[in-house]
């Protein structure tokens, strides 16, 4: 971004507190990649930078002043007695001055504003570890009966225009992100929209004609959602630039805040939230509605930090903080792709070496669903660490059976907290399945199977080398892998209805989008909820 030499001496007059008719002590800049907001005592002043991007257009001073005004007359929808005016900066002498908007000598414009309770936003009310019920509640019913009067966009192309950002921002986000996000995440985070899109066309097209795409607020972060002392909370900083943006799926606008309290550790927050909101009469949608359009804030959110960083000086403590701050969201969207796909037990299966341990380990870390491990509850059982060699006695069918018993068990109590599990075992043989499944009691149900496959000259140089090394826990050598690839039983009937066959000879980012792709092909109207 380029800063004109005008917008240079701009800040810097404002810097100074004798700008200001009202004198105050000191002037405080904070500045976005697309404002300056000067805080000068009791009141704010916020301009809009000379900047032209992919979703915005700030490029002449008529545009500014356009915006301005829209700002305004928008955030007094949910922050009435916020925004006070805008008002016109005209060339004084040698410098500048404040003036009324309809000054015909502006050359720039600015929104005045009262200072924003900065403490009491749901963002620090939750740094300081205070953050409470009642106050996600509060701004739960402020949103549902803010949605319940705004205006409803009702053109036929209402549900095209609402979500042609979606695709954008993904496409925004692997330019911007280049060389600080994962490509393939990105990728995956493209496919997974599609499909759900496809799949849910139906649901949103029903929605858009029951009038809930609404002129809503579009920037629905932690941080903008103030809530005061004995006063009614309000919310700031909607979207003005694009009405695309704000003009969405009453889900879509509630998602950004669900997506915000969840990536400051506050899940349980952003369920209070969408039950507040339903109770108050508000309509989120099915959780797998809700979830797909928090993944989609959260890549927003990626976005915005990745353009961020990029006008900041290589290397430098800043820039690395923004890029560390995207790869996370990139992340926090891709555990909400997971939430899409409701409770879903996925188990990770096949001989031993076969990399279904690499494998569930990663899925794990995307989804956020527990790794439930044969070897880790092995020698759980009999008091050895991870790392600790097992004898031939922890491998007796008897044993064995114990296992994969306590393994069901675990993978019946992650479904019953809607969590869902990745489970990380060979299964090889039948008996191993039926124990399984008797662990698993009333909460049985089809898994998705993962069979992991390589050619045996792969298996047998992979075990070779896990028992050189000696590290995890798998007992496994080559022996071991001959006489599993011997004596494996054919799976068949539950465990073959929703199996995929994976070479596991591939990176192993295709390794994972093979089985998201597979998921979403197989999991079809499952219950969602918001990630743990």
């Amino acid at each position: 971004m380029t800063v004109t030499v005008q917008s240079s001496a701009l800040v810097e007059a404002m810097l100074d507190p004798s700008f200001y008719p009202h004198r105050p002590d000191s002037v405080d800049l904070r500045e976005t990649h697309i404002s300056w907001v000067f805080r000068a005592g009791p009141l704010a002043y916020k301009v809009k930078k000379p900047i032209v991007l992919p979703f915005l257009d700030y490029g002449t001073a008529a545009r500014r002043a356009e915006m301005c005004r829209e700002e305004v007359r928008l955030n007094r929808r949910l922050a009435p007695d916020l925004y006070r005016r805008v008002v016109s900066i005209v060339r004084r002498g040698e410098g500048y001055a404040l003036s009324s908007d309809q000054d015909p000598a502006a050359i720039e414009r600015a929104v005045e504003m009262n200072v924003v309770d900065e403490d009491r936003s749901l963002e620090a009310l939750n740094d300081r570890r205070i953050l409470s019920v009642s106050d996600v509640e509060s701004v739960g019913r402020l949103l549902a009966d803010f949605h319940a009067s705004a205006r409803v966009v009702k053109t036929g192309e209402a549900l095209r225009a609402s979500l042609e950002p979606v695709a954008e921002n993904l496409a925004t986000l692997r330019g911007a992100g280049a060389g600080v996000v994962d490509g393939a995440r990105v990728r995956a985070a493209v496919e997974f929209t599609d499909a759900f899109l496809v799949r849910h066309r139906a649901e949103l097209e029903r929605r858009a004609a029951a009038g809930l795409i609404r002129d809503g607020h579009g920037d629905l972060r932690a941080e903008h959602a103030i809530v005061p002392f004995g006063a009614p909370p309000y919310v700031y900083d909607c979207v003005e630039f694009d009405p695309r943006l704000r003009e969405i799926d009453v889900a879509a606008d509630l998602a950004f805040l669900v997506m915000d309290l969840t990536r400051l550790g506050r899940p349980e927050c952003a369920r209070d939230l969408v039950a507040t909101y339903r109770e108050a009469g508000g309509d989120p949608g099915a959780e797998d509605l809700l979830a797909f359009f928090a993944a989609y804030r959260a890549w927003v959110r990626a976005t915005v930090a990745c353009e961020r960083a990029a006008e900041l000086p290589d290397k430098s403590a800043a820039r690395g903080r923004h890029e560390d701050e995207a790869r996370g969201l990139v992340e926090l969207g891709h555990r909400f792709a997971w939430a899409t796909r409701g409770p879903v037990l996925v188990v990770v299966c096949g001989v031993a070496a076969g990399g279904k341990t690499t494998l569930a380990e990663r899925l794990a870390a995307i989804s956020g669903r527990p790794h439930l491990s044969s070897d880790l509850v092995r020698r759980r059982r009999a008091g050895l660490a991870p790392g600790d060699r097992g004898g031939p006695g922890l491998y007796t069918p008897a044993a064995r059976e114990e296992v994969y018993c306590e393994l069901g068990r675990t993978a019946a109590s992650a479904l019953r907290h809607r969590e869902g599990a990745i489970v990380d075992a060979t299964f090889h043989r039948e008996a191993e399945r039926f124990a399984f499944e008797e662990g698993m009691g009333d909460e049985l149900t089809t898994p998705v199977v993962v069979e992991c496959t390589a050619p045996p000259s792969l298996l047998l140089r992979r075990a070779e080398a896990r028992a050189a090394g000696g590290s995890g826990p798998s007992d496994a050598d080559a022996a071991i892998v001959l006489k599993q690839l011997g004596e494996r039983d054919p799976l068949d009937g539950r465990w073959a209805r929703r199996r995929l066959s994976l070479r596991t000879d591939i990176p192993l980012d295709h390794q994972v989008a093979e089985v998201e792709r597979f998921i979403d092909g197989s999991c079809r109207g499952r219950g969602a909820s918001v990630p743990r």
